[in-house]
């Protein structure tokens, strides 16, 4: 995680929605890029910016009184559907089910401000605009209960999404229903981008990088693993059609069929390939004796350890950084983001002689 400057977020979404609660897994970086795309930055990211760049923008950055309609209604109803099933199962420790409903509570966020259009309203009569600071700032409060309920799994972008909010110290409570927490007046921070694109040049160099020389996992060999490599492919692929004949999301069911593919490739070359004719069909295991699923292959253990204080250090920095570009990204003023440069120079300068330097070959951009 250090080394990929990755934020350490990134990493944990990734492997909280595919901890092995009921099943196998495996770590790959096509997996870790779709989480991030999809689910991050186009699910989650994507709400949050949006309602909140539209409340500094049209609204003065302060949350507007909300007047609730039927439709109203009946999006607080959906939302508090599924922030009981997060309740249930974070209770039930099935905590990879309970991550996955707050991004369903930031999707159905997503489709409340397309259907109302507050950009539209903005534009019209005063009972028009009125209606769109409503919206507005129902959406702010929305993104307030998207950061409490994300703080156990995602602690560091939960931190940086409450700042944005400023929301209060005593605001940040866990609530058995969706009920506003910024209050009407309340100014809200500065927003900008939680997250960014991981470029697929970058997959392929991180697969490079961690996977071995060719990219690639080494294929299973012995007739035992090749056994349990294919009841694995078999398992992944009855997940992936469970979840297309339920409607399931799309980045969801992409994240999967990613894995089946990384798994498929594990395979030795002539069995990758199916016979003429079977197209589509699964391959049962060989009449071999079962084993259990190889553990998955985890990234190398830096060659220093680095210390809990450090790491701590470290988390501290990558925060920093993430809000200064953010800052950057959000144009924010020059005073702002000299004040932000310094509090980042001050925590790497605490960091140990050897993790301070820079690597080579880079050139400008000077502090």
């Amino acid at each position: 995680c250090i080394e990929t400057i990755i934020p350490c977020d990134i990493f944990r979404c990734y492997l909280l929605l595919n901890r092995p609660e009921t099943s196998d897994t495996n770590f790959t970086w096509d997996g870790l890029a779709l989480t991030n795309n999809n689910i991050l930055l186009n699910n989650l990211g994507n709400f949050t910016l949006r309602a909140l760049t539209f409340s500094k923008n049209s609204f003065g950055s302060e949350i507007s009184k909300i007047t609730l309609n039927s439709e109203d209604e009946h999006f607080i109803a959906l939302v508090n559907t599924h922030l009981a099933a997060y309740y249930k199962h974070f209770e039930a420790r099935l905590f990879s089910r309970a991550f996955e409903s707050v991004f369903s509570i930031s999707k159905i966020g997503n489709q409340y401000l397309q259907y109302n259009t507050p950009w539209v309203l903005a534009k019209g009569s005063e009972s028009d605009k009125a209606r769109a600071g409503s919206v507005i700032a129902l959406a702010s409060n929305l993104a307030a209960l998207l950061s409490v309920t994300l703080s156990p799994f995602m602690p560091t972008i939960a931190k940086i999404l409450q700042e944005q909010l400023a929301l209060p110290e005593d605001r940040k409570q866990f609530t058995d229903t969706f009920v506003p927490l910024l209050k009407t007046g309340h100014k809200i921070g500065t927003p900008f981008p939680l997250f960014s694109k991981i470029e697929d040049a970058r997959v392929a160099e991180l697969r490079s990088k961690f996977c071995g020389s060719d990219g690639s996992p080494a294929p299973a060999t012995t007739p035992g693993d090749i056994a349990a490599l294919q009841a694995e492919i078999e398992k992944q692929g009855g997940k992936v059609r469970e979840l297309k004949a339920a409607k399931g999301d799309p980045a969801a069911i992409k994240a999967e069929v990613a894995k089946l593919l990384e798994l498929k490739k594990q395979l030795p070359a002539e069995l990758q390939q199916p016979p003429p004719g079977t197209k589509n069909k699964k391959k049962s295991p060989p009449a071999a004796q079962k084993k259990e699923p190889s553990p998955p292959v985890k990234n190398p253990t830096p060659p220093n350890a680095v210390s809990a204080d450090v790491a701590a250090l470290q988390k501290e920095i990558e925060a920093q950084g993430l809000k200064l570009r953010g800052l950057k990204a959000a144009k924010a003023d020059k005073a702002t983001i000299d004040t932000e440069v310094k509090v980042l120079l001050a925590l790497k300068g605490k960091l140990p002689p050897e993790l301070q330097q820079q690597p080579g070959g880079k050139k400008g951009k000077k502090k």
